[in-house]
């Protein structure tokens, strides 16, 4: 039987056992209304699997529940254990949004140095297609998902962060697909070393060009701007190149974060316009970055869970998640058919 504290209906205050009835049924007394009731245990199971998906979904703590329902904490985190210590029951395969244009979206999400979790998305689609963790981005691990994900699911484009184990896979496994690398991680990776406010205006210049990566729309505004890349290459090239040289005669670049900078946006033509071929392509994986943000919130919420368990966490969270949006599409539907007939 589970271990449960019991509340006064009244007055909110903790009930003393009060005896038994002569059926045998235990009885509870309240010290401050003198209220006294029999305590029926009907359906445990099933208020301790809500319980359980508040703690996964919500990012409640063993100190809320225990105090929303009368369990004790030691007994919540027993019960939590024991589900986290299995596997969630396997869904029916999440159902394509109609249209003859759609798109992959791949991205990591790592748990500081424990392990990556990598995530695959349709896009406009808020259920989550096939999640795996690993030590790291490894291409070998990511073709495998990717297989499976083609054996079930039909694309016509992906969309990645443009890591090099993700680049591999997906050259592998689509190997004829158009494949666009985010503009915000390529933003982020190029702006790095400049600094937010950079103080030589050679930097600064280039810092703008970086900046202007969102603005082009078009062939046009894309020939434009590699057009001025390579002018300002071209002018300050000895900028690039000035070294420095110890005692020991070993030397090094100076400008490094301008030679970084110079370096990703020389390349992000091939990689990162690929949109511009496609219309409804999205240019970024910030679909995904928004469900990264509540699976940050519960990492800091629950951070004394083991690795495997935390590798099962997110296991019931995708679970619970995608039950969710299920649930809300499928419910949406009858009313449009109701509303319909």
């Amino acid at each position: 039987m589970a271990k449960r504290r019991l509340f006064c209906k009244t007055c909110n205050t903790t009930l003393l056992f009060w005896g038994t009835t002569s059926s045998g049924k235990k009885r509870y007394r309240c010290r401050n209304c003198q209220y006294s009731r029999i305590y029926l245990y009907k359906n445990q199971e099933k208020r301790l699997v809500t319980l359980f998906r508040q703690y996964i979904l919500w990012g409640a703590t063993y100190e809320q529940l225990s105090s929303l329902s009368g369990y004790t904490i030691a007994h919540l985190v027993d019960v939590f254990h024991k589900y986290l210590d299995t596997s969630p029951p396997n869904l029916p395969l999440i159902p394509q949004t109609g249209s003859d244009e759609t798109f992959l979206l791949i991205d990591g999400l790592w748990f500081g140095r424990w392990f990556v979790l990598m995530v695959y998305r349709q896009h406009k689609n808020l259920t989550i297609l096939h999640i795996s963790s690993m030590g790291r981005e490894v291409s070998s691990k990511i073709e495998k998902d990717l297989l499976w994900i083609k054996t079930h699911y039909t694309f016509t484009g992906v969309v990645s962060d443009g890591g090099t184990g993700i680049v591999a896979a997906v050259s592998n496994v689509y190997p004829h697909t158009p494949h666009q690398h985010c503009l915000v991680h390529l933003y982020r990776d190029a702006t790095n070393g400049l600094g937010k406010h950079p103080k030589d205006p050679r930097v600064v210049k280039l810092k703008k060009l970086a900046d202007h990566l969102f603005l082009i729309e078009s062939q046009e505004a894309l020939a434009w701007w590699k057009r001025h890349v390579k002018q300002w290459v071209e002018e300050h090239w000895s900028f690039l190149h000035e070294y420095r040289r110890d005692e020991q005669g070993h030397w090094w670049y100076i400008h490094k974060g301008a030679r970084k900078t110079v370096r990703i946006l020389k390349t992000a033509p091939k990689t990162s316009f690929v949109f511009l071929e496609y219309p409804t392509m999205p240019k970024t994986t910030n679909e995904i970055e928004a469900q990264f943000g509540h699976l940050g919130k519960r990492w800091r919420a629950h951070q004394g869970l083991k690795r495997e368990r935390w590798e099962s966490f997110l296991k019931w969270f995708v679970y619970f998640y995608n039950l969710d949006k299920l649930t809300s599409r499928n419910r949406k539907k009858a009313i449009k058919n109701n509303t319909k007939s």
